[in-house]
């Protein structure tokens, strides 16, 4: 059966590889975005205008929908985590998912299912070798409180939803936009850096697997957080090493010390020096496959 699918942070990395999939799949997929004109319509998929902040947002979009995807929230490594940028980092996910949550009240909709986007962030920018899982606790910096807060407020979406899901996601992996091409780039450059003391743990996900994760936690009614990570987190120091190995690229490998990282970066820094590995086991208990469930199989594909 298809369904009609609203999706907020619908153009972004994830966003975008999702509304495809959900709309190959025979689904209706709704966008919600500020600039809905920028964007070319198909006829599964179509864009439609909302402004959180503003508490605005097109009365058609919820017709007939069965499923709300919220995927909305600045980009946390895009600039300085000033008190105002750390503002609309929170208030992006916590604040704009409230006010669609209210106006779904409002307008008495209940929905079959919502999904939420999280993050690792919850267990903490520390490092240590201690394997997380969903039971964990949360951190306590900065970015362990927003995922904890932008939680509490999806499982508050049961009021609106028979099935809540929120995806733990970890950092997406894709061959040509976001957090990969710039981590390869020094690979390339022949300049294999690593960052801080390398010891920290990059826990990473293809973009396909994590698309595919938020299409399988519909198709099954999934309830409940779950960490989206790939079964094997590597340090940073092993990613760096693995893509050289595949790149003939055989040398020493030099640090850049964590103090300068966060002179320039600030508190941010914590982003790329900083993590624990989280285990996956849930999701794959739950009789999920990851396409991509060693690194070296992605490097290896995203690297040909």
């Amino acid at each position: 059966m298809s369904l009609i699918i609203v999706i907020s942070g619908g153009t972004g990395l994830i966003g975008k590889a999702l509304s495809r999939k959900l709309a190959r799949a025979g689904n209706t997929v709704r966008i919600l975005t500020r600039t809905p004109e920028k964007y070319s319509e198909s006829p599964s998929i179509s864009f439609h205008f909302w402004d959180w902040k503003r508490r605005k947002i097109d009365e058609n979009v919820f017709q007939n929908a069965q499923v709300f995807i919220h995927l909305a929230g600045a980009n946390i490594g895009a600039k300085r985590w000033t008190s105002a940028y750390k503002a609309e980092i929170a208030g992006s996910r916590i604040l704009s998912l409230k006010f669609i949550r209210e106006y779904l009240q409002e307008k008495g909709i209940r929905l079959r299912t919502f999904i939420g986007a999280s993050a690792i962030g919850y267990y903490g920018c520390i490092t240590d070798k201690l394997l997380r899982t969903e039971e964990d606790p949360p951190g306590d910096d900065f970015l362990a409180g927003v995922v904890s807060v932008w939680e509490e407020e999806s499982l508050l979406m049961n009021r609106v939803a028979d099935n809540v899901t929120v995806l733990r996601t970890g950092v997406v992996l894709d061959k040509n936009e976001g957090a990969f091409p710039k981590m390869i780039k020094p690979v390339k450059m022949k300049m294999p850096l690593v960052l801080g003391s390398g010891k920290q743990y990059v826990n990473w996900i293809a973009t396909d697997d994590i698309a595919d994760m938020y299409a399988y936690a519909l198709e099954k009614g999934l309830n409940g957080i779950y960490n989206a990570v790939a079964p094997r987190p590597v340090t940073y120091k092993e990613f760096v090493e693995c893509a050289a190995m595949l790149l003939n690229l055989f040398c020493c490998l030099p640090s850049v010390p964590g103090f300068l990282l966060k002179l320039f970066l600030g508190e941010m820094a914590c982003l790329v020096t900083e993590g624990v590995p989280v285990s996956s086991s849930k999701i794959r208990e739950s009789g999920f496959v990851f396409k991509y469930d060693r690194l070296e199989k992605l490097l290896r594909d995203y690297l040909r």
